[in-house]
Order: C-alpha cells, then sequence, then structure tokens
C-alpha cells in the first residue's frame, strides 16, 4: 500500500500551524455544543463532521466566549460551568492561543510530560456497567456484568505532528456464552475471546495528525460520525467499530472539505469506503452539507476512489457500475435562537424514470429533527425531537462484499432497511455535575435486513413495512451524576412494549431493562 506511505511522509515532511488529536466522540461536549449553538453562540460548519480536533474545538470556545460576553443572558449558571470544564479538558490548546488570556486549570492526567518542543499525557480509562433484562422474551432474566479497563495516550511532537492512541478490554461475565465460541470472523461481528465462563472483546484506536490554519491530515485507527444528527445519522455514525482510515479536511472561510477512505472488515476479502462531504456556510445561520460515499473492494486500492476531488458517481461508472454508491445531503437552520432545525436525505439508489415511492430501485432515506434549547423558556432544559424513515432495501447490493457494513454493523444508520423511528427525550441539566433526560421513541421494522434482501422477490415493487411489522415503543430514564471530577454515575431505565417480536404475529413482550453504570477517566 505505498499511498498511505506517501501519506506519512507528507506529515514528517511539514509544517504546520497548529495540530492536536480530536476529541473522543463518546466526550460529552458533543451534546454541550449543540446546546450553545441552537442558543446563536456558535456559527460554524464544523459541527457536522466528528470527531472534531481538540483546537478546532478551542476556538469554538473563543467564538462562544465572545458572543456570550455580548449577550451574557444567553448563558444559564450551568452553561457557565460546564464551559469552564470543556476549557480545562482543553487547557492544552486555550493556554497557547492569543485571544485567551484568563487562567484556566489544568485537565488532570495519571501521567503528564511536558518540554519545549513536545507534551505528553496518559490517562486511565475504566468502565463498570451492570445490565438486566427481564421479560417475556428473556428466559431465563439476564444479568450481565462488564467490566472495561484501558488508557489513552495523546500529545504532539514538536509543531508538526500530533498523535493520540487508546487501547481497552472488556470482560463480561452472565453472557452464557459457549466456552469453546470464540469469534473472529468479521461478519459475525468484533472479536470475541473466551476463557471458561468469561467473554473478552477489545478495542484500539491510534492515529497521527498534521495541522494548519486551512488543511488537516490524519492516517490510523479511528471513528466518524457525520451530519446533523447527534444519535446517528443516515449516511456515516458511530455505529461501526472504528477502522483504519486517511482523513483529510480542507477549511476556507465559509467552506469545508472532507476526504475520508477507510479499510473495512469482511469476511469474504478486501473491502473499503470512500468518502467525502462539502460543508457550506450558505449564511450565518444556515449550513448545507452534500457528499457521496463509495464502498468497493474484491481488487488493489482504486486510484479513482483515492482521489478526494473525484465524482464518485461518475468514477463507478468508468469502473464499470458494480460498486456501491450513494449520496446525501443535510441542512441546519439555527435562524431562530434556542432552536436548531435539521434533515438529511440519503440516496442509496435512484431513477426518475420510474415510481419513487413504489419502484424497489428508487431505495431513500429520510430525516427530520430539532433541538430546542431551554425549552418553553426554562433554563437548562433541552428537547431533542427526530423521525427517521428508511426505505426497503437501503443499505444493500446484488454483491454481498459491497453491502454498507464494517463487522457486522451498519455503517449508516442502525435502523436498517425497512424502518422508521420517532424519539423524542428531554434532558434537564441541574448545575454542572447532574443531569436528568427522559425519553421516549416508537420503532417500526418491517422485514429485510442489508445483508439479507436486495430486491423484491417477484416484481419491482417496494412495499414499506408490508406484511407483519415488528413494534417496539420504548420509556424510560437516565440519571448522571459527576460525583468527582471526571468520574460518573448512571443509573437508566426503560420500560420496552414489544409487539410480533421476530417477526411473529401475536408475539409479544413486555420487558424491563435496567442499566447501572460507573465510568473514570483519570
Amino acid at each position: 500500500m505505498k499511498t498511505p506511505v506517501l501519506f506519512f511522509l507528507f506529515l514528517a515532511a511539514s509544517t504546520c500551524f497548529s495540530q492536536s488529536a480530536n476529541l473522543p466522540l463518546d466526550h460529552w461536549a458533543y451534546s454541550f455544543l449543540p446546546r450553545l449553538e441552537a442558543k446563536g453562540l456558535i456559527s460554524s460548519y464544523e459541527l457536522r463532521t466528528r470527531p472534531l480536533p481538540r483546537a478546532r474545538i478551542a476556538l469554538l470556545i473563543n467564538q462562544i466566549e465572545s458572543n456570550a460576553a455580548k449577550n451574557p443572558q444567553w448563558m444559564t449558571r450551568s452553561d457557565w460551568k460546564l464551559l469552564e470544564q470543556l476549557e480545562s479538558d482543553l487547557g492544552d490548546e486555550l493556554v497557547s492561543h492569543p485571544r485567551n488570556d484568563k487562567p484556566i486549570s489544568p485537565e488532570p492526567h495519571l501521567i503528564h510530560w511536558q518540554e519545549e518542543n513536545a507534551v505528553v499525557s496518559f490517562d486511565l480509562l475504566g468502565r463498570q456497567e451492570i445490565r438486566s433484562y427481564r421479560g417475556r422474551q428473556y428466559q431465563p432474566d439476564v444479568l450481565l456484568s462488564e467490566t472495561t479497563l484501558g488508557g489513552r495516550l495523546r500529545g504532539r511532537l514538536g509543531n508538526r505532528i500530533g498523535f493520540s492512541a487508546l487501547a481497552g478490554n472488556t470482560l463480561t461475565r452472565g453472557e452464557n456464552r459457549d466456552p469453546e465460541d470464540e469469534n473472529f470472523d468479521p461478519s459475525q461481528g468484533s472479536p470475541v475471546v473466551t476463557s471458561g465462563d468469561n467473554v473478552y472483546r477489545d478495542v484500539a484506536e491510534a492515529y497521527f495528525s498534521w495541522d494548519n490554519p486551512w488543511l488537516r491530515i490524519e492516517a490510523g485507527k479511528d471513528q466518524a460520525s457525520w451530519g446533523p444528527f447527534y444519535n446517528g445519522g443516515l449516511a456515516i455514525s458511530a455505529n461501526s467499530p472504528p477502522a483504519d482510515l486517511i482523513r483529510v479536511s480542507l477549511r476556507l472561510k465559509r467552506l469545508k472539505f472532507t476526504y475520508l477512505h477507510s479499510w473495512l472488515r469482511s469476511s469474504l476479502g478486501a473491502k473499503y469506503l470512500a468518502a467525502h462531504r462539502l460543508d457550506v456556510m450558505v449564511m450565518e445561520n444556515l449550513f448545507l452539507g452534500v457528499g457521496e460515499t463509495v464502498i468497493y473492494g474484491d481488487r488493489a486500492l482504486e486510484p479513482s476512489y483515492l482521489n478526494p476531488f473525484m465524482l464518485y458517481h461518475i468514477a463507478e461508472h468508468h469502473l464499470g457500475d458494480r460498486d456501491n454508491n450513494n449520496l446525501f445531503i443535510d441542512l441546519t437552520l439555527t435562524r431562530i435562537r434556542n432552536l436548531s432545525l435539521f434533515a438529511e436525505w440519503y440516496i442509496d439508489d435512484m431513477t426518475t424514470t420510474a415510481s419513487w415511492t413504489n419502484y424497489f430501485g428508487n431505495k431513500f432515506g429520510w430525516a427530520i429533527g430539532g433541538l430546542w434549547s431551554d425549552a418553553i423558556g426554562l433554563p437548562n432544559i433541552d428537547f431533542h425531537f427526530s423521525y427517521r424513515k428508511i426505505s426497503p432495501y437501503v443499505y444493500s447490493h446484488w454483491d454481498s462484499l459491497n453491502i454498507y457494513t464494517h463487522y457486522d454493523r451498519i455503517i449508516g444508520n442502525q435502523l436498517g432497511p425497512n424502518a422508521d423511528n420517532i424519539t423524542l427525550e428531554i434532558g434537564n441539566q441541574f448545575g454542572r455535575d447532574f443531569r436528568v433526560l427522559v425519553s421516549a421513541d416508537y420503532t417500526r421494522k418491517g422485514h429485510g435486513e442489508a445483508n439479507t434482501e436486495t430486491r423484491p422477490r417477484t416484481g419491482t415493487q417496494k412495499d414499506f413495512l408490508k406484511g407483519t411489522i415488528q413494534e417496539q415503543r420504548r420509556v424510560g430514564f437516565r440519571i448522571i451524576d459527576q460525583v468527582y471530577r471526571d468520574l460518573y454515575f448512571s443509573i437508566a431505565y426503560w420500560y420496552v412494549d414489544t409487539r410480533n417480536l421476530s417477526f411473529i404475529s401475536d408475539n409479544n413482550s413486555y420487558d424491563h431493562q435496567v442499566r447501572l453504570q460507573v465510568d473514570m477517566n483519570y
């Protein structure tokens, strides 16, 4: 693979303006920053391509402080406390920024080493999770204990290279898995190792980055999440595990171009994802995103797909029309203060010569949603709402290698094809440390998965949610308490009402799901 080597040589040979590792996708800032965007304190195209570099979030913080100084009534006391903690988490980036002259308490680390041209830190990560499932579909009741230990190394070398590495291992007890049932088949999911009654799963991320004011290049293993939907977009979401990748971001004043090439895991042979996205700040409160993805494989790296600026729809035709090419467009509107509205349209296949609603070859995904901050004038209350509809056969492909998956997970939305979902969530932030979330959602799921059906068995008509439909209603809550800096305790409960479970008529189940969790970053 000569191309990745060329990228690394470019990394080593160049100089940069500022560099930093990415803020991990599971950081609470990715739910906090959209709240401030809805309030009018952020106007940036950055939030639609995640993860974000820490240095870019530092620039957003400066924008927040500048706007808050003009309109202090837009920030609640809880907002200020959370912003102070985020500033501390990004202390390395903010201290060096000339527009920030106030002292910032340093982010705590287990190990921190710094000299004139290098900074290295190491954090110990841990999680203890207990999950209980009770109901008709769980016979007997399920009680799982998951213990995760790991660490994250992060730093920079001179003004050229930033780096990050994460490694963790999870021990699961109570899974009742056959001691001989280990898994190294990507089509069955991430690797699983057994030892007696213990089940082990591991995860790792590691990448280098190079940065300047208008260009960023990354190479290594990481996740990606694109679009305005932070709980699962249609094109690229955090539903799938980390992948080896090359990522390039080009930033201008009102434009941001992002390119991604990933090495995917499949039991059928070499498999790749190429994707690019253009974010446009149409005006201060209107953002447009357009892009393409393509899955290909069973051959060496394709030069046309390694070209960030090539139109994949045309390239696929010239390469024999054998790959899985998709288009998407999304919008974010923040014109009304305290309200963000967003939408996404995902186009798997399309023809204008047949019915958009009935022809199986018109495969679309739709999503609309919004975030209402300080809803109905109540400070610290956030109201999220969303609706998604994914047509039959979306994410599928006639060549089983080119299904829109990494391991056994869909790269897009976890709903999969032939499904829709409506979600409502209300959150209240009590100070910096205590948060309560109450949510309800309703999901309908029809027959057919991305890896099972690519077209109707007879004829050409697609039938959305035809036949026996599995319906699921969930209501529940989650309470999160930061009992000490970066030490979180949470409890969650859901009541789940499922009708026609596993598509069996009148096979209904009423279940109770409880999760206790302690997270530590030391």
